[in-house]
């Protein structure tokens, strides 16, 4: 049956692109005729022109929406800059990868990633099994985070795409730059899945085709949550136990739950979520940023696996856990035009929200 319906279904969008390309003809047909009619073979006489009054940022809008998002992104990933570290003597995968951002200067870090051992990750596995019984309680939301995030930041906060579109639109290019960033860190690193350790863990969803280490849905949601706390204050810190944060910790865990991330994935995707937010904002709000280091080696808690919530969080955030260090090392970010246009107008719309 299922297979059956996969077959119904290709057949309905094969159906509908048949329908869509007959209707396109159609208006091609028709526009044809229209301006042979009324057009004829009359001689075009240019109307008067003038050259464009418009900057960069005012012309934005007028694109489509997908180009504009390309468009930002690209400025947003001008200043990153990865530096992948080997092993001593040099092995197949990275040790460690070191994101930079540029300044007027040389580079300056941003976040670095240190990769656990396969020990690590072993003794993780039993962990990963044992979240297994929360799977029916949580497979709605794992289906559906597979897919979507922001709905559910949109159940905390008013984040309503009709009367706050810019906001919209810049969380969007949040969810973009994540991709990019998170797959050449994983790449680099080359971390195995839990399902690789044992053939008892048997995940929900299918097993993404990409190593695990850091988990994109942490550093995506991580990154959202931040954006959003610093738009609404350029001062806001880390608060584990604030709604966003929490709903962050909730979803890392989900992908523990669904067997297809260790712990230690979802916390350095929390790190490098965090730091890609604040990045982002400090580039589209002309802010600072600092710099933060997250050691995989170094997060367990010797000879029992290393669990990930919005305790553990707490500890990262507050310097008492030693995988992970944020720095005071805060210089401000290059501001990028075409992505502050977008921030700002986020931010007045926040502002507005009760209007």
């Amino acid at each position: 049956m299922p297979l059956q319906h996969g077959q119904h279904g290709q057949h309905g969008q094969a159906a509908n692109a048949a329908v869509q390309t007959s209707d396109e003809a159609l208006l091609a047909a028709a526009l044809m005729r229209s301006r042979d009619a009324i057009s004829g073979t009359e001689i075009v006489k240019p109307d008067p022109f003038q050259a464009g009054e418009l900057d960069l940022a005012a012309r934005l809008p007028r694109l489509a929406r997908d180009y504009r998002n390309a468009v930002m992104l690209s400025e947003l990933l001008e200043d990153l800059v990865f530096v992948s570290e080997d092993d001593a003597p040099p092995g197949k995968t990275a040790r460690a990868m070191a994101l930079s951002r540029r300044t007027t200067g040389d580079p300056v870090p941003l976040a670095r990633i240190v990769r656990p051992g396969l020990a690590d990750f072993s003794q993780a596995a039993p962990l990963v099994a044992a979240y297994a019984e929360l799977r029916a309680d949580r497979l709605t939301e794992i289906l559906a985070q597979q897919r979507h995030l922001i709905p559910f930041l949109s159940s905390i906060l008013p984040l309503d795409p009709v009367r706050n579109p810019a906001l919209a639109e810049m969380l969007e290019v949040g969810l973009d730059l994540v991709t990019p960033v998170v797959m050449r860190v994983k790449l680099a690193l080359g971390c195995p899945r839990p399902n690789q350790f044992s053939d008892r863990i048997q995940p929900l969803i299918p097993e993404p085709a990409h190593p695990a280490l850091p988990s994109g849905h942490a550093t995506q949601i991580f990154m959202l949550a931040t954006m959003l706390s610093l738009l609404a204050n350029p001062d806001a810190q880390v608060k584990p136990d604030d709604q966003l944060y929490r709903l962050a910790c909730r979803i890392a865990v989900n992908r523990t739950v669904a067997g297809v991330h260790f712990p230690a994935d979802s916390a350095s995707g929390a790190v490098l979520g965090i730091q890609l937010g604040r990045y982002a904002m400090a580039r589209g709000l002309r802010g600072t940023v600092g710099s933060a280091e997250f050691d995989g080696s170094l997060f367990g808690n010797q000879a029992e696996p290393r669990d990930f919530h919005a305790e553990i969080l707490n500890q990262m955030m507050n310097g008492d856990d030693p995988s992970t260090r944020f720095n005071d090392d805060r210089t401000a970010a290059r501001p990028a035009p075409l992505w502050q246009a977008l921030c700002h107008r986020a931010r007045q719309e926040w502002q507005n929200r009760w209007s």
